[in-house]
């Protein structure tokens, strides 16, 4: 047998992350100037083409850009590779080329259904996020992770694609209802757990302000939130970009949170689950003996305050989550794999300084029966 050896030398991707508030003009003008492409799609949902799309392609055409607007159908269960399909369909039929360049202007969705087109299209196009949510803004349009559903779980088939650039308009965020606004609000809370005490503490001084949107502190808090929420994610998300181990840890909270997303057949919102999640998994943390009952307590707290849920729902049974869990992307060796928390502001290290560790199934069960009838 002969052997070659093939070098391959991957340049790595720099982009930027602008924030502001009411700033969608100029993200026009900034696309006009520095082109990401010949041509743009500009994808969105059915919710957010009449609030925000419409308007915004509208006005990119007036600066002679080539600009098409589709949108699918708002929601989780729309995360779909028929809907992947449709879009590719979409590009193919109006005879988009590698010269162009995807807008994803929408949710969290949003962000990855057009980030994977765009992942996928003639092998592999630019796009650029514009997040309009506050879980897609805190969370999902930073890191390059995009995917589509299935009904055996979250996210199992996606690519790491990154952006070109990601636009954060906090002013878009006035069109969300309250249990959407409220629920993305925990991907920031999760930041502060995982890696920077400062950011949790900024949030609990400030959610007077955070939670009443009609103040006029509201603003300026809300862009500050987004700048030292998305310092922290990128911080993270440079030194490990596939996941490899450090960037595991922003998945706290996650690996009990998407099953319960999952089981409750989408009715509860993301943010809704993964707080869910991260209560159930600081108990285990808790409870395994890595961090204190007193920040236990805290996260419970916290996530009291911004009136999300803390307690699995009585109609989801453990052996289903379990099963779940099972085919979560992190699972080795038919084990589930968890993030735990040191304190508040670190998780643990485990052995060989990995960040996630493998829990039993008799040990998981264990204490999904404990945490239920926990009452603290």
């Amino acid at each position: 047998m002969e052997e070659i050896t093939v070098q391959v030398n991957v340049s790595q991707q720099e982009y930027k992350i602008y924030i502001g508030y009411n700033i969608l003009d100029t993200v026009i003008k900034h696309i006009t100037q520095s082109p990401y492409g010949n041509r743009y799609a500009v994808i969105t949902d059915s919710t957010v083409k009449t609030l925000h799309a419409e308007n915004f392609a509208a006005k990119m055409k007036k600066y002679n850009n080539d600009v098409l607007l589709f949108d699918f159908p708002a929601g989780e269960i729309y995360k779909t590779r028929e809907t992947k399909q449709m879009l590719d369909d979409f590009l193919l039929d109006n005879r988009f080329g590698r010269d162009s360049a995807i807008i994803a202007f929408g949710g969290g969705v949003v962000g990855d259904v057009a980030g994977f087109v765009a992942a996928t299209f003639m092998r592999g196009i630019p796009y650029i996020q514009v997040p309009t949510t506050t879980i897609a803004q805190a969370d999902s349009s930073i890191g390059g992770k995009t995917a589509v559903d299935y009904p055996q779980g979250k996210n199992l088939i996606g690519a790491f694609h990154h952006p070109c650039s990601v636009f954060i308009d906090t002013i878009t965020l006035a069109t969300l209802d309250e249990r959407n606004f409220t629920s993305g609000l925990i991907e920031v809370i999760k930041h502060g757990l995982i890696r920077d005490k400062n950011l949790f503490d900024f949030f609990n001084r400030n959610s007077e302000y955070i939670l009443s949107r009609d103040h006029s502190e509201h603003a300026r808090t809300m862009t500050d939130l987004m700048r030292k929420n998305c310092t922290i994610k990128n911080e993270i998300v440079a030194k490990d970009a596939k996941e490899n181990n450090l960037r595991k840890i922003l998945n706290y909270g996650h690996t009990i949170g998407h099953a319960i997303e999952h089981l409750s057949g989408y009715s509860l919102l993301h943010g809704e689950a993964i707080a869910v999640g991260i209560a159930t998994e600081a108990f285990f943390s808790y409870k395994l003996g890595l961090s204190s009952h007193e920040d236990y307590i805290e996260q419970r707290n916290i996530i009291k305050k911004i009136h999300l849920p803390v307690t699995i729902p009585g109609e989801i049974k453990n052996e289903d989550i379990m099963k779940l869990m099972l085919l979560d992307k992190k699972a080795k060796a038919k084990q589930p794999e968890f993030v735990l928390l040191k304190q508040i502001g670190e998780t643990f290290l485990f052995e060989g300084g990995k960040t996630t560790t493998p829990i039993p199934e008799a040990d998981v069960m264990s204490l999904l029966k404990e945490f239920r009838q926990t009452k603290s």
